[in-house]
């Protein structure tokens, strides 16, 4: 049992190093800062959705299906932002060799590192289902027994939780290392699932009415597929043998398919590592390319073949796309809440602020060095100009946000009628953004580099320099929003436009001649 918690313990610190960057008590402050943000996150989500349904449910006398379906929706986030993550911890780990070769079983060792990914989805869970039992608690729920049993179903259901990571982490590990396209198949499903959840949040409004109604299809659903929690449903109304049936359920597959996993664990292993190898290469002539071309052709596989790296800085373009047809779609209906709101003249500055949101939010740059990880060396070591290096990565970007930004201009500037020269005023500022964002994102990336990163996930998704890139090109639309409000009273709208840009390319030279001196020295030091 000592070995166990030994065991526990190292893979637990292993899990959580992922979220450190540097070394030293900075590696422990930035571990401990994205614990906190991870917490906030949950507690943020939880009380938007909890406090949201416990009205509208408790209107309508349902308010005892809150926390089944809070459960639910924590225990679904849980898995989906822990399972690729799980997937690189539990079966590509880099220490699994030399912890198989320990005097300890393959069970105390698939046992020990699933625990610790128990340990995260329940810091994730618990603050998740506190938050909504504090809804509960607001709009009348309580108890000290339907508390107890919110507590033990929360610990139960975590169980759950870990163990579709498992099996979907495994599905991601196998066709990660079977199928060469394998990134295309891990977007489209990150794609579909994200368009899932917009279009049920959509519904957010409707809940009440659509449990109402569909409320014997719901309750049949819960004591058939979603089972687990069903039975916590009826635990919190006190039900005591239903949470023992809950134990049952949730703890006894756990264990057995840890033990599945561990007593075919070196094979599953192998088999994951593995990799088919082609016999049928063919002696032919290859085409000739410049520098710049061969280094932009190289960034344009790596963002096409990282799912993780396309999915978190492409998704804006996506966004814009769609939000644009969605507009245009919707014209109609929206037609009277513009006129409501003082036309287009008022519109069109809010929908400014809207596009360029989600502009700010495309910054592919901000990762693109620390993406070169351990083949780092072979670009610097070669005769690799560093103006053509940054050059194919802000070239990248721009490839991403400029084609959407235009496109959806026009289709929202046609759609509703608004002035040429107002679209086209409107489009260069946030070219110009994207721009200065592109720019910008390199130099954060220098100062923040993540080059000794597990996986590319921990890259795009945990390191200091994804964090600031994506939530700093905020800072410069900010800016020019505040600016807008003296401006906008002494000049129209299409200037002030053309003065953000003019001061927005000016911004992105004087980055550009930075990159191209001090940036040089500095990316020769990492």
């Amino acid at each position: 049992m000592r070995k166990l918690w030994v065991l526990i313990g190292i893979n637990l610190k292993a899990l959580l190093s992922a979220l450190k960057m540097g070394s030293g008590k900075k590696a422990k402050a930035t571990g401990m800062g994205a614990m906190i943000l991870l917490g906030v996150l949950a507690v943020y989500i939880a009380g938007v959705y909890s406090f949201t349904f416990a009205m509208q449910l408790g209107s309508i006398g349902m308010l005892d299906y809150l926390i089944p379906m809070m459960a639910i929706l924590g225990c679904l986030l849980s898995v989906v932002m822990t399972v690729q993550a799980a997937s690189g911890f539990i079966f590509s780990g880099r220490d699994t060799d030399l912890l198989l070769s320990l005097p300890v079983s393959a069970f105390s060792v698939m046992l020990a590192r699933i625990t610790a990914l128990y340990i995260e989805n329940l810091a994730f869970i618990g603050l998740f289902m506190l938050t909504s039992g504090v809804a509960g608690a607001v709009n009348g729920l309580g108890g000290l027994g339907y508390y107890l049993s919110l507590f033990v179903g929360t610990l139960l259901l975590t169980f759950l939780a870990t163990m579709v990571t498992m099996v979907l982490s495994f599905v991601a590990a196998f066709v990660t290392s079977r199928f060469p396209n394998h990134s295309v198949f891990s977007t489209v499903i990150y794609f579909a699932f994200l368009l899932l959840v917009m279009a049920g949040s959509f519904q957010i409004s409707n809940v009440g009415g659509l449990l109402l109604t569909n409320k014997e299809k719901f309750d049949r659903i819960l004591d058939g597929v979603l089972l687990p929690f069903g039975l916590l449903k009826k635990g919190l109304d006190g039900n005591i043998p239903a949470l023992g049936l809950l134990i049952i359920v949730s703890v006894v597959p756990f264990l057995l398919l840890v033990w599945l996993f561990s007593s075919r664990y070196k094979q599953v292993l192998s088999a994951l590592a593995s990799r088919i190898v082609r016999n049928d290469y063919r002696l032919g002539a290859l085409a000739a390319r410049g520098q710049f071309s061969a280094l932009f052709s190289r960034e344009v596989k790596r963002y096409f073949g990282c799912s993780i790296y396309l999915f978190n800085t492409g998704f804006g373009a996506v966004l814009l796309l769609a939000g644009a047809i969605y507009g245009a779609v919707m014209h109609g209906k929206v037609e009277p809440y513009l006129q409501l709101m003082g036309g287009m003249k008022m519109v069109v500055p809010i929908a400014a602020i809207a596009l360029g949101f989600i502009v700010a939010t495309i910054n592919t740059t901000c990762v693109s060095i620390s993406l070169e990880g351990k083949t780092f060396w072979i670009i610097k070591e070669a005769p690799v100009q560093p103006r053509a290096f940054f050059g194919a990565k802000v070239l990248l970007n721009l490839l991403v946000a400029w084609p959407a930004t235009i496109v959806s201009c026009l289709i929202l500037g046609i759609a509703y009628g608004t002035a040429p020269w107002t679209v086209i005023s409107l489009t260069a500022a946030l070219l110009s953004l994207a721009l200065l964002i592109a720019l910008g994102g390199l130099c954060i990336n220098l100062f923040f580099p993540r080059m000794d990163a597990p996986n590319d996930t921990i890259v795009v998704k945990q390191s200091a320099s994804a964090f600031i890139g994506v939530f700093g090109g905020w800072v410069p639309l900010g800016v020019a929003c505040l600016g807008y409000l003296p401006a906008g009273k002494v000049m129209d709208f299409e200037i002030y436009c053309l003065i953000c840009t003019a001061v927005m390319v000016l911004a992105s030279a004087g980055i550009w001649h930075w990159l191209k001196k001090s940036g040089v020295r500095r990316l020769s030091s990492i």
